[in-house]
């Protein structure tokens, strides 16, 4: 080898490794000699090793979008565009998609809806949480599945700014909350499940963030003023309607 390194860097599962039963060999083909490096696996909190390395082989493609139309305070900013991993968590992602639309009610005959409903919590460089269509201030909401719902897995990542998840209460408790990340979130990683992310209207993310504070109370109301289901074609439509809004502001 030279004395020349092959690899380098961080190996972000460092902690999910059982060192002591790890091990290399040296090994060769027709290509040549390797090092093959057998890694065990150790315990991981809500997530096996077989999970993790499952979730990097999950089918992450956007099967639905959803728009939000965000408000401050009596100003419309404009629309975010979230798309859906229905092929990952079907049962969260049609969920979400019938608290868009609204087309369900509850035992009271109240519509179960979205619009009207605001991001009671945003905390900068962390996330804005949302969805409580019983309340509105955290401590309520429910599912169209119920009160709650379990959780249906915890393939998919917190990766990135703008990637969507359930709010809950511990494990199994999911009902209509959600929250936006402002950026990677590897602790919530195994313990909320991950179903969107958002397409369209990051620059509306950042407005949003800036009326944050790190106690999680905004400095002025934001409101999902309405909200629907949206095609691929409608993406673009929405992203020149946000850059219109942008300029009039």
């Amino acid at each position: 080898l030279d004395g020349k390194p092959l690899l380098a860097g961080d190996f972000d599962g460092t902690n999910s490794v059982n060192a002591d039963e790890s091990f290399w060999t040296l090994e060769s083909d027709d290509s040549g000699k390797y090092v093959l490096i057998t890694l065990a696996k150790k315990a991981m909190g809500y997530m096996s090793w077989e999970m993790l390395l499952q979730s990097d082989r999950v089918d992450d493609t956007i099967t639905d979008r959803a728009w939000m139309q965000i408000k401050v305070g009596e100003e419309v900013m404009g629309k975010l565009v979230i798309g859906l991993f229905g092929n990952v968590v079907p049962k969260t992602v049609e969920n979400f998609k019938t608290l868009i639309t609204g087309e369900k009610s509850d035992e009271d005959g109240k519509p179960m809806h979205y619009k009207g409903v605001p991001f009671h919590r945003i905390i900068p460089g962390f996330m804005a949480q949302g969805g409580d269509i019983t309340s509105g201030d955290g401590f309520g909401g429910k599912s169209i599945w119920g009160n709650k719902f379990e959780d249906e897995n915890f393939k998919l990542r917190h990766a990135e700014r703008g990637y969507v998840a359930m709010a809950n209460a511990g494990p199994n408790t999911n009902g209509s909350q959600f929250y936006i990340c402002f950026g990677e979130q590897p602790h919530l990683d195994g313990k909320h499940v991950v179903f969107g992310r958002v397409e369209a209207g990051m620059e509306l993310l950042g407005r949003m963030e800036e009326h944050g504070s790190q106690e999680g109370k905004p400095d002025a109301a934001i409101v999902v003023a309405d909200c629907g289901l949206a095609s691929a074609a409608d993406v673009d439509a929405i992203v020149d309607e946000n850059k219109q809004l942008s300029l009039a502001t």
